[in-house]
């Protein structure tokens, strides 16, 4: 979802000197300030300074229209600031209100439409990370009055974003119905493209009517002119770039066009990873398991699964992480505050310390619980992957069912020959290569190789692999790796009999010629590394 102001990073300290300069300031100057910092300086924390002493300002006697109309964009701007740099989205909340309430009450509606669509932008993220990402009824209703509000007031930036965000909510036919009024307006506007977001809309818009309809070339005809669109411009680019590839890749897998659309997503998950766009990676992670599911892929489904989960977790933590981070710098603006405040009311300094240490305190215990609580999923989840992993112990790799192989897999599987063998000798050779595949001390060996097994069993290497990939659908080094690696459970989870082994031993025993490269293949096929599976064994 699409912010209404532009993102802007940095940080600056202040003193209550400064404090005190910049509070001589009149406030349509502070509220320049504060622009200039926050766009074009990326200086959050001093655009967070300005805009909190225009707020400050709310309860002062004898105002004008226009210092309420700062006011009021104060409060929407530190709304913003909350819920972009600092996560607090109950800061942001709070702040958002104020602003909605000020301009209502004034009839300052260009500022309004601007407070309803960053108060749907906070509910529709929070809801996303904290809760579940479902259809949010609250940011749906708040991104249709951004609408209403702006269309009203000719704020037509505020409109047209409002129009993209609700298209990005859309889920299925019955979502759409209940924006149809909002978009039967926008399709009437006479826009022009000075309204930067207006093309890319449009043609968001056909695009997600064609999908929805089941009208799919249309729709991925609409989705690459949007890609092309978003290529010029000159804010939002990348999420609009992200945005028209997911979709076209949710097209393709609708089409049944599974590897085009794992391919396309495949470059999106490239772009957000490189350009640390975390929301998006995360999203992009679960439409890859939605359609590895659709594929029968369970594997890889199952991959991507925990990607997508973890990726998830990860910022999460991160967002906390920052948000601790950050609450230095708004100690320290308190800090500043409450020495101001003593000059003009000494009696007060007593109530607000308390009051701002106790929010310190919920903030640092909520992020400390939240904390816990996801160190124990996160075990928990390391140890159910145990628990699955020890009850397929006694499960060889050659009495496996094959499995379905992604494309990128294949590397040594598909047969570039035509075999001259008949199904009897298939299935002679097939128990030949059993018995080799059964004894641990001759495949652990380092030098094992595909050519040592068509030796042992008599055979051309040619013919073997041909026999592996027909029954297990799978390559010679991925049926060696997962007998190695199952060998490796059972030695792990031995600890009266193994326990005094390391790692780099029990790895080089198995024929591994390095413990990175046990590391990797261990976890590719468990979930878990070794370290956290001998943890396991040790404490069950």
């Amino acid at each position: 979802m699409l912010l209404a102001a532009i993102t802007a990073r940095g940080a600056n300290a202040y003193n209550v000197n400064q404090y005190n300069q910049w509070d001589r300031n009149p406030t349509d100057v502070l509220m320049r300030r504060g622009q200039d910092f926050l766009q074009n300086r990326g200086l959050v924390d001093s655009a967070m300074v300005c805009y909190s002493i225009v707020a400050g300002r709310a309860n002062r006697d004898s105002q004008d229209t226009l210092e309420i109309y700062h006011i009021a964009r104060a409060f929407n701007n530190l709304g913003y600031i909350y819920a972009a740099y600092y996560y607090d989205y109950e800061k942001a909340y709070e702040n958002l209100k104020r602003s909605t309430e000020l301009s209502r009450r004034y009839g300052f509606d260009d500022n309004l439409a601007y407070t309803y669509l960053n108060m749907a932008s906070i509910i529709d993220d929070r809801n996303s990370l904290f809760g579940d990402d479902t259809f949010s009824t609250d940011a749906l209703e708040n991104t249709k009055l951004a609408f209403d509000v702006a269309a009203k007031s000719r704020e037509w930036n505020v409109a047209v974003t409002s129009i993209y965000n609700m298209l990005d909510m859309v889920r299925n036919g019955m979502d759409i119905r209940r924006i149809e009024p909002e978009l039967n307006r926008f399709k009437n506007l006479q826009l022009t493209d000075s309204v930067e977001m207006w093309q890319c809309t449009r043609l968001f818009c056909q695009a997600t009517e064609a999908f929805i309809s089941g009208q799919y070339q249309r729709a991925l005809e609409c989705y690459d002119q949007m890609l092309l669109q978003a290529q010029q411009l000159t804010t939002n680019r990348q999420q609009c770039v992200i945005k028209a590839m997911q979709q076209r890749g949710n097209v393709l897998a609708a089409m049944h066009r599974y590897q085009d659309a794992i391919a396309c997503l495949e470059q999106v998950e490239q772009i957000t990873r490189d350009q640390g766009m975390q929301r998006e990676l995360i999203s992009t992670y679960r439409a890859m398991a939605q359609i590895y599911n659709a594929m029968g892929n369970k594997l890889k489904a199952d991959q991507f699964d925990y990607k997508y989960l973890k990726a998830k977790d990860e910022f999460i933590l991160q967002s906390h992480a920052e948000r601790l981070e950050k609450s230095r710098f708004l100690d320290e603006m308190q800090r500043v505050n409450e020495q101001v405040e003593q000059f003009r009311a000494k009696h007060e300094r007593a109530q607000m310390m308390l009051l701002m240490m106790s929010l310190l305190a919920a903030v640092i215990l909520v992020a400390l619980v939240l904390l816990v609580r996801s160190n124990i999923k996160q075990r928990n989840y390391i140890r159910h992957l145990y628990e699955k992993n020890v009850q397929l112990l006694d499960v060889k790799v050659a009495d496996a069912q094959p499995v379905t192989q992604a494309v990128d897999e294949q590397e040594e599987t598909a047969p570039k020959y035509q075999s001259l063998l008949d199904q009897e000798s298939k299935d002679r050779l097939y128990e030949q290569i059993k018995q080799v595949m059964d004894n641990m001390e001759f495949i652990c060996q380092p030098d094992f190789s595909l050519q040592s097994l068509a030796e042992q069993v008599g055979s051309n290497y040619k013919y073997v692999s041909q026999v592996l990939n027909e029954r297990y659908g799978k390559s010679f080094k991925q049926v060696l790796n997962e007998q190695r690696v199952r060998e490796a459970c059972r030695i792990l989870n031995d600890t009266e009999q193994s326990g005094h082994l390391t790692i780099e031993a029990i790895a080089a025993n198995l024929g591994f010629n390095s413990r990175s490269n046990f590391t990797v293949t261990f976890k590719r096929i468990t979930g878990i590394s070794p370290s956290d599976f001998m943890k396991m064994a040790k404490e069950k």
